[in-house]
């Protein structure tokens, strides 16, 4: 395997992680926003439901963030490794 392949599986590993990270979040949010319209005297175990909604929705994104940047940064990598190799070749 060379250089390429290599960093080409790891992107699609980010990728898939970060697709999936967001898919999640976007589940959690759906349902937070549906509890947003709750009244004052909505039920304690509602409001409870929410603030755990909340809570995993802040706990997740930073990791989103994290996966979101490194797969960024592979996207560059595996470009940047790709334009090397065409140029290389180019010139031989």
């Amino acid at each position: 395997m060379n250089t390429l392949s290599v960093i080409t599986i790891l992107w699609g590993i980010f990728f898939t992680a970060f697709i999936a990270l967001m898919v999640y979040r976007g589940h959690l949010t759906q349902h937070e926003t549906d509890q947003l319209f709750l009244s004052e005297n909505a039920l304690p175990s509602v409001r409870e439901e929410n603030e755990e909604i909340i809570r995993r929705v802040n706990f997740i994104q930073p990791i989103c963030t994290g996966v979101g940047g490194v797969a960024a940064l592979f996207t560059v990598l595996v470009f940047g490794v790709w334009l090397v190799q065409t140029v290389a070749k180019s010139h031989s």
